[in-house]
């Protein structure tokens, strides 16, 4: 009986290091690709000739939808960013979703709105709509009231029913754009915008930043672990996967914070589906569907490394963990939904390279974490492995760990210039720790999450806002006029 313990104790063991040693062998082939990658939209960024574009009469015109569902705190930036944007043509349809604080109130005041009866015809099924307003001081710029219901995908639904041209922007309310954001996105659309439907890029976080007047106007990544660490994520997402992703045409996730579509393609796919938990991954994977159905078309889905906008994380661990387990819900959802595309040569690389790691990492990684890490602790509390091996398996997953970390932070440090010497020291530290700390709050947000998803769970909860002024009530910035 020992010999058999002993026996599938050491077979548990290979069986957990070899998972990892794949899934870190998939990383170093991830981070190098996208190191290339990020390197090469670089390039392209420095030959770009944005005051041609900007002054042209044939850039693509694009619609923004903004969604906003009670955010008062950040509505008036977000608004004034979006008034900000240097792009010659694009049009902006907010919509008020069913919001209970002064969403609507402050829009009123800042646009100047007037109640208009012009025709709306939902094609989604969206919801009951309250009223459909004009600005006087920006004619370009619509604002659409609704009954709230459909979480956010029925406020953006119900935008796309307004939205006129053949891109799309969509965007959170809580979100402050960079000026060029959607100039230096849409010049890469530009170059092919037949096989392009779909495009992501960069944002990070903006908790402690100095705002003004939908302006970033000083940056300080100096802050608290919780923020930083989710900066750390955001820099595995976006440059160490999808970027590499992007590469092979086999993108997962356009992110809601920010991301462009053609209209003609949602249209088709029937819009937002308001039947999970997270609208954006499940729309991507939708999409893959459709280039899969239309692949004589040559359809492509990009991500580009360039930072286009600041929003706000999570400020509190409760609320962490609250927004990743929504998150790690609707991983499950689409991963299991789509899961006829696994290794299914119909669907080339996506198939073949992203849907794989969904399942063996985003759904089931949890489980091989905790596991090797019982076996491990088991295995030497009966004896079965010395402290050596103990301590060795240790520093592997703390190394691993870092290592998914520090190959993003250093590619998109190098390309962008971002952060300072001594932040970039400070997020080189934490990601050495990270296994000892943060990480157990993701494998926890990850547990409750999976359980939610058997339980049944498909609700849509925002992140509560940390955004306030001296009295303790959130605080809009003042609306300047748009720049000329």
């Amino acid at each position: 009986m020992e010999t058999l313990t002993h026996h599938m104790f050491v077979v548990a063991f290979f069986v957990f290091l070899g998972y990892y040693v794949v899934l870190a062998v998939y990383y170093l082939i991830l981070g190098l690709v996208g190191f290339a990658v990020g390197h090469q939209r670089g390039r392209e960024d420095a030959g770009e000739d944005y005051r041609l574009l900007a002054a042209s009469s044939f850039t693509l015109p694009v619609s923004v939808i903004l969604p906003a569902h009670n955010e008062e705190a950040w509505i008036a930036d977000s608004l004034q960013s979006l008034l900000n944007l240097n792009y010659p043509e694009y049009e902006l349809v907010i919509v008020d979703d069913g919001s209970t604080d002064r969403t609507l109130e402050i829009l009123k005041e800042r646009l100047e709105l007037v109640a208009v009866h012009n025709p709306y015809t939902d094609l989604f099924q969206s919801g009951r709509i309250h009223g459909l307003f004009k600005s006087v001081r920006h004619p370009h710029v619509t604002v659409l009231s609704k009954a709230t219901g459909q979480k956010k995908a029925g406020a953006v639904n119900a935008g796309l029913n307004l939205a006129r041209y053949k891109y799309v922007c969509v965007m959170d309310a809580d979100t402050v754009l960079e000026p060029d954001a959607l100039m230096r996105v849409m010049a890469q659309v530009e170059k092919d915008p037949e096989r392009i439907i779909g495009v992501g890029s960069y944002f990070g976080l903006v908790n402690g930043f100095e705002v003004e007047n939908g302006r970033v106007v000083g940056k300080n990544f100096l802050r608290s672990p919780l923020v930083a660490y989710q900066d750390l994520e955001y820099l595995r997402s976006f440059i160490g996967n999808r970027l590499s992703w992007s590469r092979w045409n086999a993108m997962p996730n356009i992110a809601g914070g920010f991301g462009v579509w053609r209209r003609d393609v949602l249209l088709e796919m029937g819009g937002f589906s308001a039947e999970v938990s997270c609208e954006d991954i499940e729309l991507t994977f939708r999409a893959h569907e459709y280039i899969a159905l239309h692949r004589e078309a040559g359809y492509k889905i990009v991500m580009l490394p360039y930072v286009v906008g600041w929003t706000e994380g999570p400020h509190t661990v409760r609320n962490l963990i609250g927004q990743r387990n929504r998150w790690h819900r609707a991983t499950i959802e689409t991963t299991w939904r789509f899961r006829h595309m696994l290794c299914n040569p119909r669907y080339g690389t996506f198939g073949f390279v992203t849907v794989p790691y969904f399942f063996l990492y985003e759904v089931l990684g949890v489980f091989f974490e905790l596991g090797s890490i019982a076996v491990t602790i088991l295995g030497f509390l009966t004896g079965v492995f010395d402290l050596k091996l103990l301590v060795g398996f240790l520093v592997f997953m703390t190394l691993f760990q870092a290592f998914t970390s520090l190959l993003p932070l250093v590619a998109f440090h190098r390309e962008q210039k971002l952060f300072r010497p001594v932040e970039f020291c400070y997020l080189t530290f934490l990601s050495l720790v990270e296994f000892a700390a943060y990480r157990w709050i993701i494998v926890f947000s990850r547990i409750t999450g999976t359980l939610d998803f058997f339980r049944g769970v498909r609700t849509y909860a925002g992140v509560p806002r940390e955004r306030k002024n001296a009295t303790g009530t959130p605080a809009p910035a003042a609306l300047q006029p748009a720049k000329a």
